[in-house]
């Protein structure tokens, strides 16, 4: 059985070679630098952040394709293990980076503790459960998904989920 193929593109060669070199250092996959109309089942996209886009097969809509977004600083092994995820079908959010919708009205900021909440809001976790994980009272909890909702201009948990896998602020 072949290794899954893994393509780094980026405008810059210094920046493609160290990605290529860390994504190497894995025997899971071929890695190589390349263009993102070369064949393979994940492509590293580097610009701003970091980009890792899986493969689609034809008809799928973009937004059930599996992604990883994650800054241009990180380190090798999260880059790994997006890469890691995006082949087994996941999409990955690093918290310090999630993007607004360039289509779409830009949203108050959320807070560091706000991003934690909402993640397992879109789980679909209770405030009860919210505040058991994340060790604060399910009325705190409360409040953060109440902040979320006014944040993103939601009337319901729903429409807030719908809203921050949208925008990239949350992952499946």
């Amino acid at each position: 059985m072949s290794l899954p193929r893994v393509i780094v593109v980026g405008d810059s060669p210094l920046m493609v070679q160290g990605a290529v070199a860390a994504l190497a250092a894995s025997d899971e996959w071929q890695v190589a630098a390349g263009l993102r109309s070369d064949p393979a089942e994940a492509w590293v996209l580097l610009d701003d952040g970091i980009t890792v886009l899986g493969h689609a097969d034809d008809g799928v809509p973009a937004q059930h394709v599996p992604s990883a977004l994650l800054s241009a600083e990180a380190d090798p092994e999260r880059l790994r293990v997006a890469v890691a995820a995006v082949l087994q079908g996941l999409s990955v959010r690093e918290h310090a980076w999630a993007p607004q919708a360039v289509d779409g009205p830009a949203h108050e900021p959320l807070t560091a503790r706000e991003l934690e909440v909402f993640e397992l809001l879109g789980k679909g976790l209770s405030n009860r459960d919210i505040g058991g994980v994340l060790g604060i009272s399910a009325h705190t909890a409360k409040y953060h998904v109440a902040q979320i909702l006014a944040k993103v201009g939601a009337a319901t948990r729903a429409e807030a989920v719908r809203e921050g896998l949208r925008s990239g602020l949350i992952g499946l």
